[in-house]
């Protein structure tokens, strides 16, 4: 480190296969990073995959395997020096939905922990239940359907919680719990999520944390519909029945509805063991999928494409836009005074098929090519607006969670045509092949149709438009909302091809985060983005209610990238660079135009591919 240091921030994220800290200046450069594999360095829990295994469908972690990643974790951090005694503020990420069960003891074990020895041997009390269900869990079907038949239906949970039931979903995993070990739960004195828990550990005074209401999004229990938000009691009750509704309210706790309100100073035994300055202040946690939001300080209308396995999509919202076939979560950096019309949000779109379809298409086509892959793209690619695309492929290699269900592969071949003024008839009309002539239609295809899907769906979120087809322009609409701007990450997002396609179908601006280094320029960031979207939520807290400005989250980022640029004695070294520490790196090209007017189309097609799924089974 090459300045001198001033308050220092510091962001954990307990993830389903490691514990991973960030530390980060007041300016929100990052300047180390380290981490504890769960596998590798704790096997004596026997984890694969951070995880173990039970009967059919349960997936799970022991308790205390987080517990003793703290001890080796915050061991490294002392090892590497880590100037730990300045850090102003922490904050922590955790696995959505999982969670953790403490006993009518943690009170008293939490506010006397011993100092000079590890936490992993003082917490063995602490704990009603002995493991933390996983989010891959799958094992509470009938607790899912449960709890949609108590409030009227999958659409309707949907529309009070954000969410239809979902199995790894907190409620219908408290509810199995309470049904196959009802002493255990009898003997719970609060239920947490795994981001509060680890904000619990970071005070140890004595006090339980409550849940940040961002992550409460992924429980199916929270009434986000409702200007009088909070737990629902039919829910609860139909989980613990009508006399058990208020105890396991109780249970839950209160929710923190400030993200970046203090909720504590860091515990005595992390001053005593590591040197932190007891004034350290400790803020909510959050999950990962809101600490990850953050990270990229998406603005509303701005969005996230995760090129993985599985790809997920996240869109930023000033409006409640709940649907069964996505997400609907508060935005993780808001204070508690923010009025029903003032609040933000963001949805999340999860697709199993992403990369495994991908990467399948170029295994079997294209000879485990990227190379001959990307090549058939830029070949076949719409090159002006009326280059309309007449293929569509839909790879449900495994069933999927958008459009619920689908599974199988399912190719057509249309023929855009003034005549066809509907794109129903057009997808009705549409040639059924098993492949197409020409095989570089194969790796367009398969694209087209997954950047299409993300398209169509965001452009729902944002809010879908009604507005009659044009005239001149048979099938197309005159408007159809889209994001202002994309943010990039995932393996799959050092592919520029596909990411120059996705510019061009989403008709949008691709950015990725990118870093500044004297040696080399600007360069992909190399960071956890868990980690370090909780580190910028403590900094955001510290200055509100330390410093006592009062001052939105997006702002404060905007103002230290400022700062970075200017200590750094430029704004921008070169057309790409948008902002600070955001880089173009693609554009919406003539071809944009095509995919704009297909997307009724491409929704007709994928209409008439779900149909044939379901008569297929």
């Amino acid at each position: 480190m090459t300045r001198t240091l001033g308050a220092l921030f510091l962001g954990l994220d307990c993830s389903t296969q490691s514990l991973k800290a960030s530390l980060l200046s007041a300016d929100l450069d990052i300047l180390r990073e380290v981490a504890v594999n769960f596998d590798k360095d704790l096997p004596q829990y026997g984890t694969k995959g951070g995880v173990l295994y039970g009967t059919p469908g349960e997936v799970f972690s022991p308790v205390m395997l987080p517990v003793e990643a703290m001890d080796v974790l915050f061991e490294r951090m002392q090892a590497a020096g880590w100037p730990l005694g300045q850090v102003k503020g922490v904050a922590a990420a955790g696995q959505q939905h999982a969670s953790v069960y403490w006993s009518t003891e943690s009170s008293k074990i939490l506010s006397s922990v011993d100092p000079s020895r590890p936490l992993h041997e003082q917490l063995q009390g602490a704990f009603s239940r002995e493991t933390i269900p996983n989010w891959q869990d799958s094992a509470t079907t009938a607790e899912c359907r449960a709890i949609e038949a108590a409030v009227g239906g999958p659409e309707a949970l949907a529309e009070i919680t954000g969410s239809k039931a979902y199995e790894r979903f907190t409620g219908a995993q408290i509810m199995r719990f309470k049904r196959l070990e009802p002493q255990a739960y009898a003997a719970t004195d609060r239920i947490g999520l795994v981001s509060s828990a680890i904000t619990t550990l970071l005070c140890l005074d004595g006090e339980v944390k409550g849940i940040d209401e961002s992550d409460v999004c992924g429980m199916n229990l929270w009434t986000m519909n409702n200007p009088a938000r909070g737990w629902h009691a039919g829910i609860l009750a139909a989980i613990a029945g009508k006399d058990g509704a208020e105890e396991l309210a109780r249970k839950l706790g209160t929710v923190e509805r400030d993200g970046g309100r203090v909720v504590g100073k860091i515990g005595q035994w992390f001053v005593k063991r590591y040197g932190f300055n007891p004034e350290c202040c400790v803020f909510p946690g959050t999950g990962d999928n809101p600490a990850t939001f953050l990270s990229l300080t998406l603005r509303p209308s701005e969005g996230l494409v995760s090129l993985g396995t599985s790809d997920v999509v996240l869109v930023s919202t000033s409006s409640y836009n709940p649907h069964q076939e996505y997400h609907a979560f508060f935005h993780p950096a808001q204070d508690a005074e923010s009025s029903q019309a003032g609040l933000r949000y963001f949805n999340m779109l999860v697709y199993k098929n992403g990369s495994l379809a991908r990467e399948h298409v170029r295994d079997r086509y294209f000879d485990k090519s990227w190379e001959r892959f990307n090549a058939a793209v830029q070949a076949l690619r719409p090159k002006a607006p009326f280059d309309l695309p007449m293929r569509a492929a839909f790879w449900w290699l495994l069933p999927d969670i958008i459009p619920d269900g689908a599974h199988g592969v399912f190719k057509y071949i249309s023929k855009p045509s003034k005549e066809y003024s509907l794109p129903s008839f057009e997808a009705s009309a549409a040639k059924s092949v098993s492949d197409f002539p020409d095989v570089r239609a194969e790796a367009l295809a398969i694209l087209e149709s997954q950047l299409l899907n993300y398209r169509s769906r965001s452009s729902t979120i944002l809010g879908d438009s009604s507005t009659p087809f044009l005239p001149s322009s048979p099938g197309v609409p005159s408007s159809i909302p889209r994001l202002t701007r994309v943010y990039a990450t995932g393996g799959a997002s050092a592919n520029r091809t596909i990411l120059s396609l996705m510019s061009d179908v989403l008709s949008a601006p691709v950015c990725k985060n990118v870093e500044y280094a004297p040696e080399t320029g600007w360069v992909d960031a190399d960071w956890n983005a868990c980690s370090v979207g909780v580190a910028y939520k403590a900094r955001w807290g510290w200055e509100r209610h330390v410093a006592g400005r009062n001052i939105g989250f997006d702002e404060l980022v905007t103002e230290c990238r400022q700062t970075r640029a200017a200590r750094r004695g430029e704004v921008k070294t070169g057309t790409d660079i948008q902002e600070e520490g955001i880089k173009v790196v693609a554009t919406p090209g003539p071809g944009s135009g095509a995919y704009e007017r297909r997307v009724e189309w491409w929704r007709a097609m994928e209409e008439r591919a779900l149909r044939e799924s379901k008569l297929a089974k």
